[in-house]
């Protein structure tokens, strides 16, 4: 028996989701190219005054700032990374998607899955490598998008910056997907998961969210995968220092993965 990995069932894996990847990458195109063009005219209307008021209006602590640094929207680079940074989410949650649908639920999936000589982990194991192939075919589409932006531009420069954004992308994505691939393992069938990875992709969200506004909440951008690698710092050229978001991100990954075979090897498939 295949311990680890199984061509067979990859390619049954990758087979059973062309259709919702096309979909899905279609609808990620046309939304990609509506931000780009929605975040220009949005700018040109004040969206950088009325950002520094409702900023202003958030409460903070005692003695802390309440002013607000915003960035130079004028800069290509700015635009550019607050566009991919807002696409970020809809990646976070395609690959919560992935790996919530992931593990089998269907009476055909199971017996495909019987007929084959494999273990329970290299089941686990080959769907999850499935979804990664998935995932950076996907992330793929994004960076063609980008490059097409950049060529429309003029602003090929940027091209290297936008490569490394990709790997970014691809990095807190794989976190998302490793999430969600351990509550699959944990529901009666892929609708269940798919609810809870959704709420996942949001709480940790707003977690990153309000750990960057205040200071005296920081530590909540922990609990956000989101805000492991800043994607607008990728590409707008601010901070970068990622090493430890990199390596939390990894370790989620690589427990997730073997919880979820942990989890697996318990699981009864019943075909009635």
């Amino acid at each position: 028996m295949n311990g680890f990995f199984s061509p067979a069932l990859l390619g049954y894996n990758l087979k059973s989701r062309i259709r919702n990847f096309l979909i899905w990458s279609v609808i990620s195109l046309c939304l990609f190219i509506l931000i780009i063009v929605m975040f220009s005219n949005l700018l040109n209307a004040g969206l950088p005054d009325f950002l520094g008021d409702m900023l202003a209006s958030f409460p903070t602590s005692p003695g802390e700032d309440k002013s607000v640094a915003l960035p130079d929207f004028k800069d290509f680079g700015v635009n550019i990374g607050v566009c991919l940074q807002i696409m970020l989410i809809v990646g976070c949650i395609y690959a919560s998607y992935l790996g919530a649908s992931a593990n089998a639920s269907g009476r055909g999936d199971i017996t495909f899955i019987y007929s084959l000589p494999v273990t329970r982990v290299c089941t686990v194991v080959t769907s999850f490598f499935a979804q990664i192939v998935t995932l950076f075919c996907y992330n793929i589409i994004v960076f063609l998008v980008s490059l097409a932006v950049l060529y429309s531009n003029n602003k090929m420069s940027y091209l290297g910056k936008i490569l490394l954004a990709v790997a970014g992308f691809l990095l807190v994505e794989l976190v998302y997907l490793s999430i969600a691939f351990l509550l699959s393992t944990f529901m009666n069938n892929s609708s269940q998961a798919s609810s809870i990875s959704a709420v996942v992709v949001t709480v940790t969200v707003l977690f990153g969210l309000i750990g960057s506004l205040s200071k005296s909440l920081s530590l909540l951008k922990a609990l956000s995968p989101y805000t492991y690698v800043s994607v607008y710092a990728i590409v707008s050229g601010g901070e970068r220092m990622f090493y430890v978001g990199i390596a939390a991100g990894l370790l989620i990954t690589i427990i997730s993965i073997v919880l979820s075979c942990m989890r697996y090897e318990k699981i009864d498939f019943l075909l009635d």
